[in-house]
């Protein structure tokens, strides 16, 4: 999946408590109202901010540009999208123009332009734009007065030329005529300031002051002259003065934040730094007392171009807030609101109905989008019909009256409306660009869109438009605004905040920041708020209908708002990058590449982009050429997570190991390639980087709350749920026990992190959790406690509907954060368990969360099937990878194995098919072969209940295109997961693993260990639950343990359905005869010696084709999976000691050769790598016919030939394997295949030292006589306890119970059964009344043993 951006991570803090709405008044900040003290001010110019503190959260190397956002705008998220907007490392700079478009120097003195602003403004023109030039002769002035002098200078002269040669001679003879006209005087002083006279322009100031003491224009000169001469505290002096006399003074009041904040920037002492913050927020706070009451009513008359400087001024505080500590957001988002307010509210005089507030603001818009979004005849929802007594399309329309004017009106009506119609939060208008841009004249018609404060009152009480350039300012500044409110909402949407003004009523949720993105894009639209708002938008579950009755979704209002972007800006890198992130969702990986190449090609160095392209170039099967865009990306941003772990896969996937390092006792390599031996402590490196990323990954999904309130109505359905689930109310005590639970919740706090709570987590895996519980219930009230029936009877359909009502979503509740590591990677990367554990728990989680959000989901619990008719189960298997894939070389037959006596058997085919003759050979197999790959997953769940399915197997897991999604939405009362997939699911939505005790040791499961913790005397112990020194009752859902704990002594979340010899299934008896040409019946009537010297030659032929230049006694070591470091130094000592051998690999991939060889000669030098054999990868049959030619096939450690070992061991080659570690499946898979051989003692192996001199023992034990052939020809045979293992393994392959494919089905058929009768009789889950009652196996044990009655016919041959 495409990359999240993570700029600037949200903080969490408490949430925002307010004052009524009516009033918007607010608690003044306890800050300091004394007049801020000179002494902080360092007497020098600070020093250049160097490079050593670019990690500094409160520097910045370059100001941004106001209005509009100057921060990098980012790439589609897959959590928390980080918005283009200030952050709380980003102050302000302010600027004397807003219009200007960039950050100018707010120390450098005033120009005049037409009328002389700043430096030299007259007090009866304070609204004229300025410059901002620094002193000396290229200073360039241009003042109408200068023009009205004199003749346009030749091209040829110089700026120094003219001010010395003509403007300031005729600025002199007017002081003659003139020597105190100021205006004359302010201008003059000007002049000299650009020729770099600052003590004459210092004197002539002076003069000014000494006419009228109080002009804060010759104030805030001296000041800008003191700085220029290097006098700071004396110019903050000034400044101050001048502010302290006209607090609407603009120009002073930027010079001091801009000089505050360029000293904060430059000193690396963090207590400085934060008291010149401090010192220009209280600042601000002055200016803000001296413009506005406690309601925040102007106390001052304003011009219209005063407001976006006095927004400035208020959103400057708010940042400053901000920054100083997350404890203080709550402050910064109520300055952030009255700053909007600011500019919403018409000019005084004003009514008390006209005294808008954010709340009405958002209000009206979501009222307005979704009557936008309606037909003629109704409002989209219908409670707002009733708030405007069903003439709302003409009151919005309304030219005379302001539709926030009526919004306010309506009090709390339309508050009460919309909050039932979303569910407890704001409801999402879906609205197009087009009828984004409509939004400002809906809203405030009065004044055709114009926000009100900016226009002029006339005396009949008419609002007029302000001129062009200051509309365009506040438009901009409150645009800004907006952004950065709906950036702080979205870091802090999980944490329950509330929206001033609200009463609490109003929580923050991702409707009310899509819009503030509609309100910042109407006032100021720019290609970064398309580019923000369409990655808001696309990760929305909700949807409507458009004019051209085609569904209207987040994703393809996400993709509208990106073309719209691209549109304004072709080149745009972020919207580039996102519209390739939504085309790689949607399938389109190639399209998505050309994307990403784009937005690269116009910012080579743009991580995000570089991260993405990585990851789709991977995708289509090129991790070597994706390395060096990961790695480009890592240049520029170290912890982006995408990008880190990218790297990590990929560098795997070809063997370049350079640069990986080591984890604490494990085998490492430096950047040089050399090995690292085990340590006690980790060796820096990139894969110690993944393990940060990922447990800081981990850590995040800590921070989301969904509230207390919406927490509440949560309790009170999944209470309702749980007694729906058990069939009766709770038992006091078992009331006790979940309210415990829920207030654990509840009191989360800031050590949410510490004690391991995952709100979402708790919620969303208890309606997993109940789903099927609940499903019972109702199956036993349809049907009794009824295995199974002699003939049909009617469905429940409808009959129960409203007594097993699903839990619902908090609608305050986001998406949770999923790892960038995937699950399938846990299997070869040194994680610890918990958490191997946790990250496919989390990918589960946001399945979960997918699938209940559907707006097609039933409010209640899927109906179950019918009993079984005439005893025959309906199984359902769900893969994609019915092709020509492993799974189906291996399960081809099972499907036609079935006992259709006893089963009905239905298989859905995800992915289409890709023309080879595997599935129609199977799907002839299969009387039910659905191929869903075009439907709907809504489709696909209805078929899935229309057929009753009573057991639902997953066959992918978290392989590529596996369809999780399916289970997540339970369908069906048992579902399990088997073959696909070689590890947890982690999810509540799987009840059974089918495995084997070897390779899932029977207390690595959670029941089982629930089992043994209810046991123990303190069954919530510290170590178990996580909390330390917080000794409560743990987030369990009843026998289901909280996979956050800490614990390290268990992995899986499903029960165990464990077969009798091996989880795995083969077809090689039925698929794989060609070598001999044999069929079983054939084989076993011919001897054994026939049977073996036969092969004996087929043997030496293939080793012919396969290695013709190698002697017959050089040992042949194989492997041909995915190769690990750890192991390869293994069996390069192994190939030490063994001389006469060789190592044959395949190139899989080819890119991975370089870097083996390359290892090998630095590891064990040249002549060892020189025995090193590459191979390509072959077609099937082939593959497995030339297995034989290997002596011994040495299994990877980490993760262990699963299809391979079974086409080898097939052959007759013995492996060697290591099980090394217990909570890993994909680790223990040749072990529990080599114990189903019959022969498993003879090649498993429990630690490296082991497996390196058991592979050095048996290839010393080969030597070979000759045998002449009746042709003369002389065939050797070999002799040696690896020979006499391998004649065992080929002589008795069609007895083992590893190719035995019908014994299998026969045995997974028992544990179906036993799996479905659990489920109707309740025993299956642990603490239900039924459980309690029985006495079956099931008491002391969740897992399923199946036991095999069929003896097994192995010959051993010694």
């Amino acid at each position: 999946m495409p990359t999240p951006a993570q700029n600037q991570p949200g903080q969490s803090s408490a949430p925002v408590r307010s004052s009524s709405a009516s009033s918007s008044r607010r608690t003044a900040h306890p800050v300091s109202h004394q007049s801020p003290p000179p002494n902080i001010w360092l007497p020098h110019a600070p020093p250049a901010f160097s490079h050593d503190q670019t990690s500094d959260p409160f520097s910045t190397a370059q100001q941004p540009s106001w209005p509009f956002p100057a921060v990098s705008p980012t790439a589609r998220p897959l959590r928390v999208p980080p918005l283009d907007v200030p952050s709380s490392s980003r102050l302000p700079a302010p600027a004397s123009s807003a219009s200007s478009h960039r950050a100018m120097p707010p120390t450098s003195i005033r120009l005049p332009t037409g009328q002389p602003p700043g430096l030299l403004r007259p007090a009866h023109a304070p609204h004229l734009e300025t410059s901002q030039p620094t002193p000396g002769p290229t200073t360039h002035i241009s003042t109408s007065l200068a023009r009205d002098a004199m003749m346009a200078p030749p091209p040829e002269e110089t700026p120094d030329h003219i001010y010395r040669n003509r403007l300031l001679p005729l600025l002199l003879a007017m002081r003659e005529l003139h020597p105190n006209h100021i205006p004359v005087l302010l201008l003059l002083a000007c002049t000299y300031y650009a020729l770099g006279d600052l003590e004459t322009s210092l004197s002539i100031s002076q003069h000014i002051l000494s006419l009228n003491e109080n002009y804060v224009e010759a104030m805030s000169n001296i000041g800008t002259t003191m700085k220029a001469l290097g006098q700071t505290e004396k110019a903050y002096e000034w400044w101050w003065k001048a502010l302290k006399l006209r607090p609407t003074y603009w120009d002073a009041l930027d010079n001091i934040l801009g000089m505050t904040f360029t000293l904060a920037q430059g000193t690396a002492d963090h207590t400085r730094r934060l008291a010149y913050y401090r010192q220009a927020l209280v600042v601000c706070q002055y200016v803000q007392r001296n413009v506005l009451d406690t309601n925040d009513r102007l106390v001052v008359p304003l011009q219209p171009g005063d407001v976006p400087r006095l927004q400035r001024a208020i959103f400057t505080s708010g940042t400053i807030y901000a920054t100083l500590a997350p404890s203080n957001l709550e402050r910064a988002i109520t300055d952030y609101s009255r700053a909007i307010e600011l500019a919403v509210r018409p000019p005084t005089p004003l009514t008390e109905g006209e005294q808008y507030t954010l709340r009405d603001l958002l209000l009206a818009a979501c009222a307005a989008g979704h009557i936008m979004c309606s037909d003629s005849d109704s409002s989209g929802i219908p409670e707002i019909s009733g708030v405007f007594q069903n003439d709302f399309r003409a009151r919005l329309g309304d030219p005379t009256i302001d539709f926030v004017y009526v919004v306010r009106a309506s009090g709390e009506q339309l508050l009460t409306a919309l909050l039932r119609a979303g569910g407890g939060v704001l409801p999402t208008p879906l609205l197009l660009p087009e009828q984004v841009s409509r939004l400002p004249m809906l809203l405030f018609p009065r004044t055709d869109g114009v926000l009100p404060a900016i226009c002029i009152r006339t005396p009949g009480g008419a609002l007029r438009p302000p001129p062009e350039k200051v509309r365009l300012q506040t438009n901009g500044m409150t645009s800004t605004i907006l952004l950065t409110l709906a950036k702080r909402f979205q870091d802090n949407v999980l944490g329950g905040m509330v929206l001033p003004g609200s009463d609490g009523k109003l929580r923050v949720s991702t409707s009310i920041v899509i819009l503030l993105y509609y309100l910042a894009l109407a006032w100021s639209p720019v290609p970064s708020t398309y580019n923000n708002l369409g990655i808001v938008l696309s990760g929305i579950t909700d949807g409507r209908t458009g004019a051209d009755g085609e569904l209207l979704d987040g994703m393809g209002l996400a993709r509208t708002y990106y073309t719209a972007g691209l549109q304004m800006d072709p080149k745009h890198p972020h919207l580039l990058t996102n519209l390739g992130s939504l085309l790689k969702d949607q399938g389109q990986t190639e399209q998505a590449i050309k994307m990403y190449m784009k937005a690269v090609e116009q910012k080579p160095d743009f991580d995000i982009a570089l991260a993405n392209l990585g990851n789709a170039i991977k995708d289509v099967g090129r991790p070597w050429d994706a390395i060096e865009y990961y790695r480009r990306a890592t240049d520029v941003n170290p912890s982006l997570p995408e990008a880190v772990c990218g790297l990590v896969n990929s560098l795997c996937s070809v063997c370049d190991w350079r640069g990986r390092g080591a984890v604490a006792a494990e085998v490492g390599v430096d950047a040089a390639g050399h090995v690292i031996p085990p340590g006690p402590h980790p060796q820096t490196g990139w894969i110690t980087d993944m393990v940060a990323v990922t447990d800081t990954q981990i850590a995040q999904g800590y921070m989301a709350s969904i509230g207390v309130p919406a927490l509440q109505h949560a309790m009170d359905e999944c209470l309702r749920a749980l007694a729906a689930a058990h069939g009766r109310p709770l038992r006091s005590g078992e009331l006790t026990r979940w309210q415990a639970r829920f207030q654990r919740l509840a009191r989360g706090g800031e050590d949410r992190t510490l004690r391991r709570i995952n709100e979402a987590g708790f919620l969303l895996r208890f309606i997993d959790w109940v789903q099927p519980r609940m499903q019972r219930q109702w199956y036993i009230k349809a049907y009794g406690k009824t295995l199974a029936m002699d003939g049909e009877v009617p469905t429940s359909e409808g009959n129960y509907h409203d007594l097993f009502l699903r839990p619902t979503l908090p609608k305050t509740l986001q998406p949770p954060p999923v790892p960038s590591v995937l699950p399938f990677h846990t299997f070869t990367y040194p994680l610890t368990p918990r958490v191997t554990r946790l990250i496919p728990h989390r990918s589960a989680l946001r399945i979960s969360y997918t699938a209940f959000a559907q707006p097609w989901l039933p409010k209640h619990v899927y109906r179950p099937p019918r009993p079984p008719i005439n005893g025959k189960i309906n199984i359902g298997y769900v893969s994609n990878d019915v092709n020509n894939h492993p799974l189906s070389h291996l399960m081809q037959s099972v499907f036609g194995m079935h006992d259709r006596e006893q089963f009905n058997v239905y298989l859905y085919t995800t992915s289409p098919w890709d023309g080879t003759a595997y599935r129609p050979r199977i799907a002839s197999m299969v009387e039910h072969c659905v191929d869903v790959s075009s439907w709907s997953l809504n489709t696909i769940i209805d078929h899935i209940m229309q057929h009753e399915i009573h057991i639902l197997i997953n066959l992918g897991g978290y392989t590529k295109g596996a369809r999780n999604d399916i289970f997540a939405a339970r369908p069906c009362p048992v579902q399990m997961q088997m073959m696909g997939y070689a590890g947890t699911l982690g999810a509540a939505w799987c009840d059974y693993l089918v495995c084997d005790p070897i390779s899932c040791p029977q207390d690595m499961s959670a029941s089982e260990r629930w089992r043994a913790l209810s046991a123990a005397p303190d069954p919530t112990s510290a170590e178990e639950t996580g909390l330390g020194s917080y000794p409560e009752v743990p987030l369990d859902v009843d026998a289901d343990i909280d996979p956050e704990t800490d614990s390290d002594e268990w992995l899986y979340m499903e029960k165990f359905l464990y077969m009798p010899h091996t989880f795995m299934v083969t077809d090689h008896k039925q698929s794989y005869r060609s070598d001999d040409e044999l069929s079983v019946e054939e084989r076993a009537q011919v001897p054994i010696e026939t049977l073996w010297i036969d092969e004996e030659r087929r043997r030496a032929e293939a080793r012919k084709r396969v290695f013709p230049d190698l002697p017959q006694d050089v040992i042949i070591f194989a492997n041909f999976n995915q190769l690990y470091k750890e192991i390869f130094l293994v069996w390069l000592r192994i190939l030490r000691k063994v001389p006469r051998s060789i190592l044959w690999l395949l190139r899989f991939p080819g890119a991975g050769e370089e870097h083996l060889l390359r290892s090998a000669k630095l590891w064990a030098g040249d002549e060892v790598a020189s025995r090193i054999r590459f191979t390509d990868v072959a077609k099937k049959d082939w593959h497995v016919f030339r297995g034989r030619v290997a002596d011994l096939f040495l299994d990877t450690a980490e993760c262990n030939a699963h299809t391979i070992a079974a086409d080898v061991l097939w052959s007759g080659t013995p492996i060697l394997t290591w099980p090394k570690h217990k909570h890993k499946m994909c680790s223990r898979v040749a072990s529990s295949m080599v114990n189903a051989t019959g022969f498993g003692d003879q090649m498993v192996v429990h630690s490296a030292d082991e497996y390196e001199q058991r592979a050095v023992d048996l290839a010393q034990s080969v030597h070979y006589v000759p045998h002449h052939e009746p042709t003369g020809a002389v065939l050797p045979r070999g002799q040696g306890e690896l020979v006499r293992l391998r004649r065992n393994l080929y002589i008795n392959r069609d007895q083992m119970p590893l190719f035995d494919t019908m014994r299998w089905t026969r045995n997974l058929e028992k544990g179906l059964r036993e799996a479905w009768r659990r489920w109707v009789e309740g025993t299956q889950y642990e603490l239900s009344d039924e459980w309690e009652a029985c006495g079956g196996e099931e008491k002391a044990s969740g897992c399923i043993w199946i036991r095999d009655d069929d003896p097994v016919d192995i010959t051993r041959i010694d």
